[in-house]
């Protein structure tokens, strides 16, 4: 069984090659349900919007790993028709996980996360030792 270090570095690695080749790869290439998501930052936070609709709060796992790297997993549970003929499937079901890597450590204590129609938001404070400092200039005296 892998764990959550295994995963974050395959991740990472799907990162990189989507990067390259853009998300088309993960599209044609995945059957697998892989959430979409946005990140961006300010001075103070990283802030994570994932599109997880039809996904329950139960079956979200989400962790801060060595302090610079965001994972959530879950899954979307198949939806069962009974006796019913698909005429067309195209949203995805099944187990996922993805894991992002930050420019910096974050303050895991202060991490907040809400799920709102269907988007997961993340809010991940920067360490302090990571935030921005003014320094002062003093004059000569």
């Amino acid at each position: 069984m892998l764990n959550d270090q295994a995963f974050a570095q395959m991740n990472r690695l799907r990162t990189e090659l989507e990067k390259v080749f853009g998300a088309e790869m993960k599209d044609f290439c995945s059957t697998q349900f892989s959430p979409r998501v946005n990140i961006w930052e300010d001075d103070s936070c990283f802030y994570l919007e994932a599109e997880l609709p039809g996904v329950s709060i139960s079956d979200l796992d989400i962790h801060v790993l060595e302090g610079d790297q965001v994972s959530i997993k879950g899954s979307r549970k198949h939806e069962k028709k009974d006796a019913a003929s698909w005429i067309t499937r195209e949203r995805p079901s099944g187990n996922f996980a993805r894991t992002f890597q930050l420019a910096c450590g974050v303050d895991v204590d202060s991490v907040k996360a809400r799920m709102k129609d269907g988007i997961l938001e993340l809010t991940l404070p920067k360490a302090s030792v990571n935030q921005p400092t003014k320094i002062v200039v003093e004059t000569g005296v």
